[in-house]
């Protein structure tokens, strides 16, 4: 059995049956069904710790005086939004389409930042539309090409007020306690790891109390007709209180989807999620089938993904090189990164190699990972080359799970992917042999030239006309309100 399998896909399938037979979706907390709330981070907290057990040489560089500066950006956050009433979502006027960000947000070469999901549909699908956006790391990326933007850090103020005045909080009972202790036991003996159920569900529930008034507030202020969010887990408390007010939710897929992934999966006939969105709307009809949802299939919906739609249309005419691009990733950089340096000291080779750091390994990997600082491969982070552009000059690409792998596949690359922890998540295209497993740079060599990996319809991954797709079938859930 390969690490990976011991770190995903055997966790995996011990957490669904941990779920089963302790009859986890049934049970209420406090009056609220909270395992739906939980389920997702806790699973990420326990696989978390098996790729750090698995990485005993991994340090990871943490800033000096990091909780301070926190408290400094919070409280700035909060003084700026007492006094730009104009980003305060509770003053908002009506509007047909809230959308809900994630707040990913890529610069252009205007020097604007734009929200890949998000700003291609603001002004396309005939609706009048206001987004609500959150801050990522206690900052926001400014200037926003969004026109109508709201910050949610309003909210998040009133909801800290709350808390430091200990007010709304949620009361669990001596028998509640004793039943998440008990289960914190039963999930440290099963996994090797603990993780305080009691903290955490009380957490939760108790922000879930305070937050709901506010939310429902802005619903009634807004009126909205449908909601439009991206990543449904971490909005459970948003998507009620559309629920409660008979606003339908729909969903934006923003990356890859697989039965690993307790975010959508729901394998097991017992597991259920009541505040998962009315619809979701995927890239292509590939994501649609690869998954048991907690909601219907007809309304898993392939629409198409605009921002890549529309970047291959600007690189219809960049000419392919012998150039092997790196799709990097936080949680296995460490280990990517090593076997591209390793790969890119193989005598005549004749291939270029590009490695294309993730987001958040930008500020730190030339600590983090010194190896590729003194390689000669080019390092590629997120002001430099477009990754689009860089898919489209490219014969191969290699990585192990990520999303942009999938968007490279849209450009017919060759693909390859490294044996390492999450590669269970693309299991799929590894049977179909749309993509080839390797475990070392020698074995990629060897097969290089292999034909399997281009055998393929992209219009499966990503549908076409997207900007359409998703005006006309959400005109169909708005009509029938």
């Amino acid at each position: 059995m390969t690490v990976s399998e011991l770190s995903l896909k055997l966790l995996y399938e011990q957490f669904i049956q941990f779920e089963e037979d302790n009859k986890l979706f049934s049970k209420k907390i406090a009056g609220v069904f909270y395992w739906e709330r939980v389920r997702f981070p806790v699973f990420i907290h326990i696989m978390q710790q098996r790729m750090d057990a698995s990485e005993p040489e991994k340090k990871i560089k943490k800033e000096k005086n990091f909780k301070i500066s926190n408290y400094f950006l919070k409280f700035r956050n909060y003084l700026l939004a007492i006094f730009r009433t104009y980003r305060n979502p509770l003053l908002a006027k009506k509007h047909d389409i809230i959308f809900y960000s994630n707040s990913r947000r890529k610069k252009q070469e205007d020097g604007y930042w734009w929200d890949i999901y998000v700003d291609h549909l603001e002004k396309q699908l005939g609706h009048s539309t206001i987004l609500f956006e959150k801050d990522i790391f206690l900052k926001y990326r400014k200037p926003a090409k969004t026109e109508k933007m709201v910050y949610l850090t309003y909210i998040d103020l009133l909801v800290d007020l709350k808390k430091y005045l200990r007010k709304s909080r949620v009361k669990f009972s001596d028998e509640e306690i004793d039943y998440l202790r008990e289960l914190s036991i039963k999930m440290k003996d099963l996994f090797g790891y603990s993780l305080d159920l009691t903290s955490y569900a009380h957490h939760k529930l108790t922000r879930r109390k305070r937050i709901l008034p506010y939310y429902q507030k802005l619903l009634t202020k807004i009126k909205p007709k449908a909601v439009i969010l991206v990543c449904n887990y971490g909005k459970e408390d948003f998507t009620e209180a559309c629920k409660l007010n008979n606003i339908p939710v729909i969903e934006l897929q923003h990356g890859v989807i697989t039965k690993y992934h307790v975010g959508y999966s729901y394998e097991k006939d017992s597991a259920k999620k009541n505040n998962f969105p009315d619809f979701l709307f995927t890239f292509g009809k590939y994501w649609g089938e690869s998954v048991n949802y907690p909601i219907p299939k007809e309304k898993i919906v392939p629409v198409g993904f605009p921002e890549l739609e529309t970047r291959k249309q600007k690189c219809q005419n960049v000419k392919k090189k012998k150039q092997i691009l790196f799709i990097s990733q936080r949680t296995i950089g460490s280990k990517l990164s090593r076997f591209a340096v390793e790969l890119s000291q193989i005598k005549n080779l004749d291939y270029r190699i590009i490695y294309k750091l993730h987001p958040f390994e930008v500020k730190s990997w030339k600590n983090n990972f010194p190896w590729l600082a003194q390689s000669d491969i080019e390092v590629v982070d997120h002001q430099g080359r477009n990754l689009y552009q860089l898919f489209a000059e490219s014969e191969v690409q290699v990585g192990v799970y990520s999303t942009a792998l999938f968007e490279g596949l849209s450009y017919h690359l060759k693909t390859f992917l490294v044996d390492i922890t999450g590669i269970d998540y693309m299991e799929n295209l590894i049977q179909t042999g749309i993509a080839i497993k390797i475990n070392t740079p020698e074995e990629l060599v060897s097969v290089l030239s292999d034909k399997r990996a281009e055998r393929f319809d992209t219009e499966l991954f990503f549908k076409t006309n997207s900007i359409s797709n998703i005006r006309e079938e959400l005109n169909k859930i708005i009509s029938k309100i």
